[in-house]
């Protein structure tokens, strides 16, 4: 069965999931990308908790349509194996996407 593919992808990384130098890493995978502030003050729907844990939300722009299964393997060389866990097609729209972030 063939997955789906796609040039719009978002994902979230951790502060303590990532290198220091993790935005230059970023910039030599040669594709565009938006990173957005840090978000440290998303509340929480789990009870007990107030807020989310501190996360950055990243837009990556693929050159070609590839799957989301690419795109995690490109983020994980280049960031660690534990940096990123899901990557996600932008299915809607990619403005409202860029908008959020910023």
């Amino acid at each position: 069965m063939a997955k789906d593919k796609a040039r719009y992808f978002t994902f979230l990384l951790y502060p303590e999931s990532i290198p220091t130098d993790w935005q230059n890493r970023l910039e030599l995978l040669g594709v565009p990308i938006a990173v957005s502030p840090l978000h440290n003050m998303d509340l929480s729907s789990v009870k007990g908790q107030k807020y989310k844990k501190a996360h950055y939300h990243v837009i990556y722009v693929a050159k070609n349509p590839v799957t989301a299964d690419s795109v995690r393997y490109k983020i994980k060389c280049a960031l660690g194996e534990k940096s990123v866990a899901m990557v996600q097609i932008v299915v809607r729209s990619m403005e409202n996407m860029y908008l959020y972030l910023t």
